[in-house]
């Protein structure tokens, strides 16, 4: 075991290395867990959320993951440090999972030891494996459909919202259609205007002529491509991460659930409702017909507007929003949104498919330094009668956790 000096010599290299120079929070954490150690105290959740993490005094370690998602990253970063700069360190700090204290081994003693135990394990594995050929055949799928559930729940994007004890729910988002002379069989005609997408937006066009008076809003939800074709995607990774959801509407969401509990939404501009406070505080705005996003763009110094170009039953290009942002109570949405099936399509691709996924998180690190806990990333998704054959990045970047879209 090392010395306390010897310790802290060894921490004041590692923070000073490339995997850690530009990540002070990462830096505090080690730090924090490193003198701890040397303390002899076993760190608690709770405590490192809020004297490292700076969570408030109504953090529940139960329901945010902050903590967990921050030292699954750590171990990342020490795993990055031992694989260059570090390889050739005699002693080791090593985080084992499931665990907040850290540990110090010594190279020459693990790799004496090492050998008998690969040895050991490997006959006994061997003997198990011949005496139970038919068990391990019958339970491998379960094996492999757990194993995926522990890599969605450890995804820097994805690990606190599948591992977030909350409620689920998926939110499709439906277009809001109106019925003409609902007292009538023969007369009766369920209708949609792009200019209406809320209860506010009808009320006001019924308001502007009296022949309208009796029209009302259609009383059961009717769900675009916008919203069904990507589910498909969303379903399959639930499954894999071993989550359960509830299905729920965008037009019949209701404030408490938005407070109790975790979303993810998908549908278009035209199909938010309530969803659409959340933009109030974002850096993107958009407008319908025409549609157009405009965002801010700090690094340009300039305010930038995409308008979607050729016709979506043609060679065209939409545009859409993947948002992780607060939720109103200290929960997690995912909310993703286009003008057309083309971009939610090609989003959910980015998000559900892990070699694609990589490339999102390589993204928002090369724009915060890691995967930040929340995000906004703004895709530009090329297609051919809606269907997406094409979907890139054009800007990226991180939402302070303090934000408030409420």
């Amino acid at each position: 075991m090392p010395a306390k000096n010897d310790k802290k010599a060894l921490l004041d290299k590692i923070l000073k290395s490339g995997a850690f120079a530009h990540s002070p929070m990462y830096q505090n954490l080690l730090k924090y867990l490193v003198e701890a150690s040397i303390r002899q105290e076993t760190p608690k959740e709770y405590t490192i959320g809020r004297e490292v993490l700076h969570r408030g005094p109504d953090f529940n370690p139960n329901q945010d993951t902050i903590v967990r998602v921050s030292i699954y990253n750590l171990r990342k970063k020490l795993d990055a440090y031992y694989s260059s700069e570090g390889a050739g360190d005699a002693v080791r700090i090593e985080l084992p999972k499931g665990h907040y204290a850290v540990r110090f081994t010594d190279q020459k003693k693990a790799a004496r030891i090492f050998q008998p135990k690969r040895v050991a394990w490997a006959l006994l594995i061997t003997a198990l494996a011949a005496a139970n050929v038919l068990t391990f055949l019958l339970y491998r799928k379960e094996v492999a459909r757990l194993e995926g559930g522990s890599r969605w729940r450890d995804d820097p994007v994805w690990g606190d919202f599948f591992g977030s004890r909350l409620e689920k729910e998926i939110v499709l988002g439906d277009h809001f259609f109106y019925v003409m002379d609902p007292d009538s069989r023969e007369k009766r005609t369920i209708a949609r205007r792009d200019d209406i997408n809320s209860n506010d937006e009808f009320v006001a066009f019924k308001n502007a002529d009296v022949r309208r008076r009796n029209f009302k809003v259609l009383e059961y939800p009717v769900f675009p491509k916008n919203s069904v074709w990507p589910f498909a995607d969303i379903i399959r990774l639930f499954g894999k991460a071993n989550v359960e959801f509830r299905i729920n509407c965008a037009s019949n969401v209701t404030a408490l659930e938005m407070k109790e509990r975790d979303m993810l939404f998908v549908g278009s501009f035209h199909t938010l409702f309530s969803f659409n406070q959340t933009f109030k505080n974002s850096r993107f705005s958009y407008d319908v017909y025409p549609n157009t996003l405009t965002y801010r763009d700090d690094a340009r110094d300039s305010l930038i507007t995409l308008s979607e170009e050729g016709d979506p039953l043609y060679s065209h290009v939409d545009y859409g929003i993947a948002r992780k942002i607060p939720g109103p109570n200290r929960n997690i949405y995912f909310i993703f949104t286009s003008f057309h099936e083309t971009g939610t399509t090609g989003i959910l691709q980015q998000f559900t498919d892990p070699i694609l996924l990589k490339k999102v998180e390589d993204v928002l690190k090369s724009a915060s330094g890691d995967v930040p806990r929340y995000f906004e990333i703004l895709f530009k998704a090329r297609g051919y009668n809606r269907t997406v054959y094409n979907t890139e990045i054009i800007f990226a970047g991180e939402i302070d956790p303090d934000s408030v879209f409420w």
